[in-house]
């Protein structure tokens, strides 16, 4: 058996070699084939495997097998070869380490009571840990020596081997299977411990805050959105409230309060405020009354009857009020539409508003039209009109433009100065007409040049006469179907022969037509 001495690796001692013989029975005694690690021999062991056990394990003393004296040598300074750990059915090998880390120190596992055969004393407890006997001292360099009682020497490799312990930490304890009373020191079912979960560090206390802060605004901002626009609304809209609303906005000159409560169907540049100011300035709106009974067609349509006054004309009437849903009312009479085509051209303006379009719309109200041409004006008994319900605007469909007084005495002062200029010419054919170019005069053929013509005083009469004519298609043209008396004699020749004849057939003159639009306006002919 070689012994165990002090040495360091800066003073390396040379051991003699150990035979063997010695060195098979020395790992003979140090593993069983059962895998305990012990010093007991193989009938030793024997002998404590039948050995009965007692009924409480806990009451028996136990005691400490005796082991040979030379067999126990003095701790050893440094640490010897550590043995492989075995495993409950094969043995376990430890990890090669890969790099030589920085040792790290567990605490010391509690001991268990070793297990002993039943009445054999107990050894009493030691602090010094046998060194294992024909163990040569370790090298620089070489695996740390065993040390029972010692925890794995690198972290993550497989713990050393105690006897006094329980296998691994953590693990289930063996049970005899004769008894099931637990034995100390028994292997455990599984392998290596798991490793203990990470702890969660806390939250803090900024962060919980936050959390309870965000939450608390997040419903605060949601609960706003649904109460203020609830309490901002006020109370819910009734069909007779849209149209009372809607006609205290028309007294005011308030149009953008009024578009709020109505549907519009065409044209709008006449809806503002300038359009109602000037239509208030000739006729107010006063004495509103509507009444609070509603006649209800159907859930979505109701008739709503109102009173007011528009200057001194008392307007009476019904509006129809849609629901289109959540609060949503709409008037969709409320306006009036008024169709302007007959006088296209003419510069129609309606309280001094030029409309955009033809057709257009119209708060209920009262208006004065008019023409951007002198010569012209509404074919009306008066140029203003109240306008309050959808009958008012028929009055538009009899509307037409005419010639004032100087526009017709422009008219047929233009139409004489055009005719004298053609009377005066001798030629066969004029702008006027009054075309003889095919006359029969029995058998003569008209001379061209030798035509007078002379507008006789019944004639004079007919042009200081003459009724102008407006056209629906083109308003500002202008003319007349009325014919002026005029005498015409001319020349024809036969056969070398000269006579002298008087046109009492034929040469009418044309019909006469002016187009006011025009910068200069002048005399056209047909």
């Amino acid at each position: 058996m070689g012994s165990v001495t002090n040495e360091t690796p800066e003073n390396p001692q040379n051991i003699p070699p150990i035979p063997a013989a010695d060195s098979d029975a020395a790992a003979a005694g140090a593993h069983d084939i059962g895998g305990l690690l012990s010093s007991e021999t193989p009938a030793d062991q024997t002998a404590a495997a039948e050995a009965p056990v007692p009924e409480n394990v806990a009451d028996a003393a136990p005691t400490a097998p005796e082991a040979p004296a030379e067999s126990i040598p003095a701790p050893a300074e440094t640490a010897v070869e550590s043995p492989e750990p075995v495993a409950a059915s094969e043995p376990v090998v430890a990890p090669e380490p890969i790099a030589e880390p920085e040792p790290v120190v567990a605490p010391e596992p509690a001991a268990a009571p070793p297990l002993v055969a039943p009445g054999a004393p107990m050894p009493p407890a030691s602090s010094e840990t046998p060194a294992q006997p024909g163990v040569a001292p370790a090298y620089p360099g070489a695996a740390p020596a065993y040390d029972p009682n010692a925890t794995a020497a690198y972290p993550g490799a497989a713990p050393a081997y105690d006897p006094n312990a329980a296998a691994y930490a953590g693990a289930a304890p063996a049970y005899d299977p004769s008894t099931g009373v637990p034995v100390p020191g028994g292997y455990p079912v599984a392998g290596y411990p798991a490793q203990p979960p990470a702890a969660k560090k806390p939250m803090s206390k900024g962060l919980l805050f936050g959390l309870i802060g965000g939450g608390a605004a997040l419903v605060l901002l949601i609960a706003a959105a649904i109460i203020v626009p609830v309490l901002l609304r006020g109370p819910a809209q009734t069909a007779s409230g849209i149209v009372e609303e809607y006609l205290t906005a028309l007294a005011a000159g308030d149009a953008e309060a009024a578009l709020e409560f109505i549907d519009v169907y065409g044209d709008d540049s006449l809806l503002t405020d300038e359009m109602l100011a000037a239509s208030l300035a000739i006729a107010p709106i006063t004495d509103i009354v509507v009444e609070e009974t509603e006649s209800s067609r159907d859930v979505y349509e109701s008739e709503v009857s109102a009173r007011f006054m528009v200057g001194d004309e008392t307007i009476e009437r019904d509006f129809t009020v849609w629901n289109y849903g959540d609060g949503d009312w709409r008037i969709s009479d409320g306006l009036v539409s008024a169709s302007l085509s007959a006088f296209e051209g003419l510069g129609l303006t309606i309280n001094g508003v030029e409309p955009q379009e033809e057709y257009t719309e119209l708060f209920p109200g009262t208006y004065q039209l008019a023409l951007a041409y002198e010569e012209f004006v509404i074919d009306a008994e008066s140029d203003t009109f109240t306008l309050a319900d959808e009958e008012h605007s028929e009055v538009f469909y009899d509307l037409y433009p005419k010639l004032s007084d100087e526009g017709a005495a422009t008219f047929r002062s233009l139409v004489r100065a055009s005719l004298e200029e053609c009377i005066a010419l001798k030629t066969l054919a004029t702008p006027c007409g009054m075309d003889l170019t095919g006359i029969d005069i029995q058998g003569y053929e008209p001379v061209d040049g030798s035509v007078t013509r002379t507008i006789t005083a019944e004639g004079q009469k007919d042009l200081d006469s003459l009724k102008p004519q407006t056209s629906y298609s083109y308003p500002t043209m202008v003319s007349t179907y009325d014919s002026v008396d005029i005498d015409t004699t001319l020349e024809g020749e036969k056969d070398g022969e000269t006579a002298q004849f008087e046109v009492w057939f034929g040469g009418r003159m044309g019909s006469p037509s002016v187009d006011f639009s025009e910068e200069t306006p002048v005399v056209t002919w047909e």
